[in-house]
């Protein structure tokens, strides 16, 4: 993750000043991706989601 004085300068750039995700990621050395995340991101407290896996194997209906 980030420091927080690198996430508020990439809002700033983006949000306010208007520059590109690519401008912004040329000046920081950091990837388009990474700074579109953290321009959209809104709260950033909140943990993305982690994926359910299957509990069920696949093979369970066919064995029995």
């Amino acid at each position: 993750m980030l420091a927080v004085a690198e996430i508020n300068y990439i809002r700033h750039e983006v949000n306010n000043k208007g520059y590109g995700y690519s401008e912004v990621a040329k000046k920081m050395g950091r990837d388009p991706r990474t700074i579109k995340k953290y321009a959209d991101r809104e709260d950033f407290n909140k943990q993305p989601q982690k994926k359910q896996t299957r509990v069920a194997p696949v093979l369970g209906p066919v064995k029995a």
